[in-house]
């Protein structure tokens, strides 16, 4: 015996109160305040991604087509499609249940050197792993980070005509740091969608950091437990 049939719109509007309702209680919104307001907002706290902002948007056309239209024997006559109410469906659980950062991004053995180290200790790790950019600690406290670029321009600068070195601690080479060679630091339960935003949008002197760390509670004097470089965006976006 066949299952009887629900009307596409059942799903759909389930899916936007829940949407609605949570919202509502992240940004502790007034009953008021519209849907539209409230997703504005929540792109603006990086609660929301700017593609899903933009399909809620979206959705709230339809939703209203859909509460206000013509109902027969107390069904509405609209009715989404089935891969709008799927669309809506997957923001909803993004949003209920959302992806961990460092369950994305797997595990990882964090490298980080001390200030007081020998730069060719980074250089060796750089050859033998392939990364750019490393924390650097003095003690538990994160005191910068050491990028292939920074030591570029150390090497450009230190160099003698000899091919010698003066300098050759990790201290003296963090001098050459820009000042968008930044991290953000974030606690372990951190989202996809803040790690999202903590990479893509300008933070001190109105520059991308290069990496976000994550540790227990997100302080900078923790253990470094997972970093996560824009080379990880594409697996962040495409957990949501």
């Amino acid at each position: 015996m066949s299952e009887p049939y629900t009307n596409r719109a059942v799903p759909f509007l389930a899916a936007f109160n829940d949407i609605e309702a949570f919202l509502r209680n992240a940004l502790d919104a007034k009953k008021t305040d519209s849907f539209n307001w409230m997703v504005s907002k929540a792109e603006r706290n990086h609660v929301l991604t700017p593609a899903q902002a933009n399909d809620l948007k979206e959705f709230a056309g339809l939703r209203n087509a859909i509460s206000h239209g013509e109902y027969q024997n107390y069904r509405p006559i609209a009715e989404p499609l089935p891969e709008t109410v799927e669309e809506i469906e997957h923001i909803r659980d993004q949003l209920l249940h959302p992806p961990v950062a460092m369950d994305v991004i797997g595990h990882q053995k964090v490298i980080t050197f001390g200030p007081d180290d020998d730069v060719n200790v980074a250089l060796r790790a750089i050859r033998d792993t392939g990364i750019s950019q490393f924390p650097i600690y003095e003690g538990k406290q994160f005191v910068g980070m050491l990028t292939t670029n920074t030591i570029a321009r150390w090497l450009a600068s230190e160099i003698n005509d000899d091919d010698t070195l003066n300098h050759k601690d990790i201290r003296h080479v963090l001098t050459f740091n820009e000042r968008k060679d930044q991290a953000v630091f974030l606690p372990r339960e951190a989202s996809a969608t803040e790690v999202i935003a903590a990479l893509t949008s300008p933070a001190v002197h109105h520059t991308l950091p290069r990496l976000v760390i994550i540790t227990e509670h997100g302080h900078n004097n923790q253990q470094p437990l997972c970093v996560i470089t824009p080379s990880n965006l594409p697996a962040l976006f495409d957990a949501l």
